[in-house]
């Protein structure tokens, strides 16, 4: 958990801002590695799959956050599992059926989505101790900045 979640409540903004830069997923708590170097060689792409992950992880905060207070504790791990297997769906299927062609190109790494520690991180981190609003912008910064250094990882990629 990050300092700031620790600390108590934030306001909107800092939540939000914090994941992209003192949170950054990548640059600070080193996590995420492998998807990162898997889907970041072309930057339309990496786009694409960036939404994607602010998407599944700011959703999937809110759902969890909302359930957080009638979730039995032993069945937390597999209710935020199933939120998150539900959401990557979704996601999946719109990109089927109005983008097939980024669809085929992304493949299997929007479905391992649901297996990225950073997504189950923050629901279990942040959406378990906050309310919907905070554990949604959290959501959104902390994929923003995973998302963000996709970005630049692909930019320079393509270029070389």
């Amino acid at each position: 958990m990050s300092a700031a979640a620790k600390a108590g409540p934030q306001s909107p903004l800092a939540t939000l801002v914090d994941g992209i830069g003192r949170s950054n997923p990548i640059l600070v708590q080193i996590l995420g590695i492998c998807s990162s170097l898997a889907v970041t060689n072309a930057v339309k792409p990496t786009l694409v799959m960036g939404i994607a992950l602010i998407l599944v992880t700011a959703c999937s905060n809110l759902v969890i956050s909302v359930m957080r207070t009638t979730m039995p504790h032993r069945v937390r791990l597999i209710a935020q599992m199933l939120v998150i297997s539900v959401l990557v769906i979704v996601v999946h299927l719109i990109l089927r059926a109005y983008y097939f062609d980024m669809s085929e190109r992304l493949g299997p790494y929007v479905g391992l989505i649901i297996t990225n520690c950073i997504v189950l991180g923050r629901t279990e981190a942040y959406a378990m101790h906050h309310g919907p609003v905070l554990s949604f912008l959290d959501g959104m910064g902390t994929a923003s900045g995973y998302a963000g250094v996709l970005l630049i990882i692909s930019v320079v990629r393509e270029a070389i």
